[in-house]
């Protein structure tokens, strides 16, 4: 018979928040999204909200969805994602910076840090009714932070035991020892006591999910599934990975990134706290009309907490440094595996590997004589329109001139849009068929390069498409495109 772990319940309170639809396929579909906020234009709450449902039926695999789902998504990746502010008194929206910021840096992982650091409980995420639930109840709460704290409490008792083992953690776990026990959520638990609480239910083999609890049943009376109890806890803890603060291991478990450590201490330390409710806290008879008005506040907050140098990735986190070694010449592997200096701004990532790899096509092509030319162009006081100075390899003398476009992403990326500034714009313009846009999608699992030649031939023959805004949004057919092969420098 099992022994199961019971919440009191005095404590136990079911915290629960938007749940996107599209969770399986979130990385390609927040790219995909914050590029289509990008070319709408401030307009009328009707007018933005008929352009967003647009874009999400054209998302792949939409075409034929009920709008009922359309809806669910727009509202879905508002709330959870911050991608817009609506004003209703005005009668505005507008794309907010949050969505610019990740359309034009391309850095997932650093956009769920910053998505991680921002979520709480109350806040602007969640409808006004369940924020009323954790406001009357008494409820504080950051889970990112607190489950990296309950990680690191752990690890320092597991190591004062003895042990040389790493606290780990599992979506029950933290379901049912943090995310629905009001002694955590309103800050009455330490991260140490909470660790120990997991370590001694371990101890003493004790169960979580009971389908007989009638805390678990749903609206109909049925008990829900366990997938449905813990997939709130789950759901920040897949995120915490994306961000690369937590590893999932094979056995479902998480332990804390053990290359994150320096990100992970930045959570650690944050104080960071959005304070639009706390008024309400000693307020009788709260109704959802009350904290609408605090909406926009909170929007504001998540969109201020943005910092463009801030959690940048580092390159370390997303590709093991044995690939790296073979990847990366000795110039770029010194670099990246510096404990002095970390790589982390993507531009110069992907830089780095279209240079080794413009390096090997030029060796292959029998121009060793031609190495030395190709350059990484740097200038500290102006951007010349591409990213790399590298020759054609064709028996002429002709240049030829990169611009690089990265993505890093844990999961594989089929993002087939990018921004080109309009400085970019005209030297493209200005080189035509020697000007390239080099199109690097990185993920631990995959590198994938597409190479667009003369980017406004194409335009002007509709092979891709481009959307002026402070430049032009390219979007292309990978159908028509076939990705090249990456090369590795064999020097």
């Amino acid at each position: 018979m099992k022994n199961y772990y019971q919440i009191p319940d005095k404590d136990y309170l079911r915290i629960h928040f938007v749940r996107p639809r599209f969770k399986s396929n979130i990385e390609n579909v927040l790219l995909y999204m914050a590029n289509e906020c990008c070319k709408i234009e401030p307009t009328t709450c009707a007018e933005y909200a008929s352009k967003i449902n647009q874009a999400i039926r054209m998302f792949p695999g939409n075409i034929d969805v009920t709008q009922k789902t359309i809806n669910n998504w727009r509202t879905e990746i508002s709330a959870l994602c911050a991608f817009y502010t609506e004003d209703k008194i005005a009668d505005r929206t507008e794309t907010s910076k949050l969505s610019f910021f990740l359309n034009e840096h391309q850095d997932l992982t650093q956009f769920f840090k910053f998505l991680m650091v921002s979520f709480q409980f109350p806040g602007g995420h969640i409808k006004s009714e369940d924020n009323i639930e954790l406001i009357v109840n008494g409820v504080r709460f950051k889970p990112a932070q607190y489950i990296l704290k309950v990680l690191m409490a752990g690890n320092e008792l597991l190591s004062a035991m003895g042990s040389e083992k790493e606290m780990i953690i599992s979506d029950e776990e933290a379901t049912y020892c943090i995310f629905n026990d009001l002694q955590v959520t309103t800050g009455k638990r330490t991260p140490k006591e909470v660790a120990q609480i997991i370590l001694d239910n371990r101890k003493n083999k004790l169960s979580y999910y009971n389908r007989k609890d009638p805390r678990v049943l749903n609206s109909k009376g049925k008990p829900r599934t366990k997938g449905d109890v813990v997939r709130y806890a789950g759901d920040i803890m897949d995120y915490m990975e994306i961000a690369s603060l937590l590893e999932r291991r094979m056995d479902g478990y998480f332990i804390l990134k053990p290359n994150g450590l320096v990100d992970i201490q930045t959570f650690l330390d944050d104080k960071s706290y959005f304070k639009g409710y706390e008024k309400f806290y000693k307020v009788k008879n709260l109704k959802p009309s009350m904290l609408k008005p605090i909406e926009r506040d909170w929007f504001d907050y998540v969109n201020k907490l943005v910092e463009p140098n801030k959690f940048k990735t580092d390159i370390r986190s997303i590709i093991q440094t044995s690939e790296i070694e073979v990847v990366f010449d000795n110039r770029i592997r010194e670099i990246i595996e510096s404990q002095s200096t970390t790589t982390k701004d993507i531009g110069n990532i992907g830089e780095s590997i279209i240079y080794s790899h413009e390096k090997q096509r030029l060796k292959l092509a029998g121009y060793d004589d031609l190495l030395h030319l190709i350059a990484i162009v740097d200038s500290p006081s102006y951007h010349p329109g591409y990213d790399i100075d590298s020759l054609e390899g064709d028996g002429t003398n002709h240049h030829r001139y990169i611009e690089v476009k990265t993505t890093i992403s844990r999961q594989k990326i089929n993002l087939y849009s990018f921004h080109m500034s309009s400085n970019e714009w005209f030297v493209a313009e200005t080189h035509r068929e020697h000007y390239y846009v080099y199109r690097l999608m990185l993920s631990s699992a995959d590198k994938t390069l597409y190479v667009l030649r003369n980017p406004v031939a194409l335009y002007k023959s509709d092979e891709i498409k481009a959307l002026p805004r402070n430049g032009m949004e390219i979007s292309f057919d990978s159908s028509k495109f076939k990705p090249e092969e990456l090369l590795v420098w064999q020097g």
